[in-house]
């Protein structure tokens, strides 16, 4: 009766494992898929660059518009607003992405300067640019 239990154990032992196995090798699977996934078809990080210099409210709302757009993909995940970039000739301003308001509500000031333009440019090539229409 002894040996019984003991084969009933071993083999209730063995059963645990292979189970054990089983579940530990399917997470495995799932996280390597998941990971697979995530990188394969991660949305592109954008920088966006803004020229904030004076600009028509007219034209600034056409600007502000083609933000919507880009902030709009960034919400359902076609792209990642990485990094915002306010700048005219009186500086520059790295934010997060403020909503589309918040950037129709920006004042815009100074003028335009392509010297700081071209040097973002240079440091971030494969950056957005959006700018008042001249």
């Amino acid at each position: 009766m002894k040996s019984t239990n003991q084969a009933n154990e071993m083999a209730s032992n063995r059963l645990n494992k292979a189970l054990i196995k089983i579940v530990g090798l399917g997470w495995a699977a799932f996280a390597i898929a998941a990971i697979a996934i995530r990188v394969g078809f991660a949305a592109p990080d954008v920088v966006l660059l803004i020229d904030r210099s004076y600009c028509e409210p007219a034209k600034w709302s056409t600007v502000a518009d083609a933000y919507q757009t880009l902030y709009q993909q960034d919400s359902r995940g076609q792209i990642n607003l990485d990094t915002v970039i306010l700048f005219s000739d009186l500086g520059e301003e790295t934010t997060a992405p403020p909503t589309p308001e918040e950037l129709r509500a920006l004042k815009t000031y100074g003028q335009a300067s392509r010297d700081r333009q071209a040097n973002l440019q240079a440091q971030y090539p494969n950056a957005q640019l959006l700018q008042c229409a001249p």
